[in-house]
């Protein structure tokens, strides 16, 4: 199906949750290492215990899809990491942005960033994220295609507990209808979870969440998945597109591969908005996985900032935000 979108869109990452209360990669990896029955199994502390970059994802495919690994060390750290997402979802659905809160911001001022990303009555205007934390439908609640909740997923401030039998069920490929009915009726922002989310069960009633090494594999699987990751595709490719990126760390491939791609045959022009120094980002791109490196060329600006710095929680208009709106919309 054929969905036109606004040139200016939003990609995040484990980083832009960071700004709430939420945890990089280095921090779950800590969540799982901590969790008391990962204690007791040697050989999944020691995979963890011997990953440089302390990147969990990794040792989780290779627990998961390594032959000397028992049913029950699988099982184990499959609980861990689901533990640890709820973990997240605790540390983030309480978030408040007063100036008591540490993280707090300026959520009004955020808003207006957003507002960038609003489509029309002719367009689409998209949140893409590889985030699979709640906190986005907790505190905008910002619907995603085809995916179905009880009420209380999306009301705004709610600090209650996820509970299992509220998790949704996604569509199989019959069912599929339901998410293009959907995005035909979203009107403002569509929020899409490449990676799948926490709170969310396949038709087959397994935790949908795109963890390890495989991603591109996992997300075939998955019909609606599948049509979200084509559907990112879709949009870089109609061209010129400016795509404003907030924490994420390019170490997917599969999505560095789309993004090169725009970059090389689309007129894609990257924003990215990161506490780190542009050197410091530079380093990592260089450091990161294959087709990172390249998308340094795609620059159209660099932001180095946190959100807090860019929207303080005394709501007071920043030179930042003048910059960024500036070169968005030259």
């Amino acid at each position: 199906m054929e969905i036109k979108s606004n040139q200016i869109i939003l990609l995040t990452g484990a980083g832009f949750t960071k700004n709430f209360g939420g945890f990089l990669g280095s921090e779950m990896w800590q969540k799982i290492f901590n969790n008391p029955s990962i204690q007791n199994q040697e050989r999944i502390k020691r995979a963890l215990l011997e990953r440089e970059d302390l990147d969990f994802e990794s040792v989780y495919s290779q627990v998961l899809n390594g032959k000397n690994f028992s049913d029950e060390e699988k099982n184990l750290l499959k609980h861990a990491v689901e533990e640890s997402y709820e973990t997240l979802d605790a540390a983030t659905r309480g978030w408040v942005f007063n100036s008591d809160n540490p993280t707090a911001l300026n959520i009004y001022g955020l808003g207006n960033l957003f507002n960038l990303f609003v489509g029309n009555s002719n367009e689409k205007g998209f949140i893409f994220t590889l985030n699979q934390d709640i906190f986005v439908e907790r505190r905008w609640g910002h619907r995603t295609p085809g995916v179905k909740f009880s009420g209380n997923f999306y009301a705004t401030d709610n600090r209650q507990p996820l509970k299992r039998e509220s998790f949704a069920i996604l569509p199989s490929d019959n069912e599929m209808s339901r998410a293009y009915s959907d995005i035909q009726s979203m009107g403002g922002l569509v929020y899409i979870k490449l990676h799948g989310s926490y709170g969310w069960l396949s038709a087959s009633r397994e935790s949908q969440m795109v963890i390890g090494t495989d991603k591109e594999n996992d997300i075939q699987k998955e019909p609606l998945l599948r049509w979200f990751f084509e559907l990112f595709r879709n949009v870089i490719k109609e061209g010129n597109r400016k795509l404003v990126v907030v924490g994420y760390g390019f170490r997917d491939k599969h999505i560095n591969q789309i993004l090169l791609d725009g970059v090389k045959n689309y007129g894609l022009k990257l924003y990215i908005i990161s506490p780190s120094s542009p050197y410091e980002f530079k380093e990592n791109l260089r450091n990161g996985h294959y087709y990172a490196m390249p998308l340094w060329e795609s620059l159209g600006g660099y932001f180095s900032y946190t959100l807090r710095e860019i929207f303080p929680p005394d709501q007071s208009r920043t030179s930042h935000v003048d910059e960024i709106f500036r070169t968005l919309r030259a």
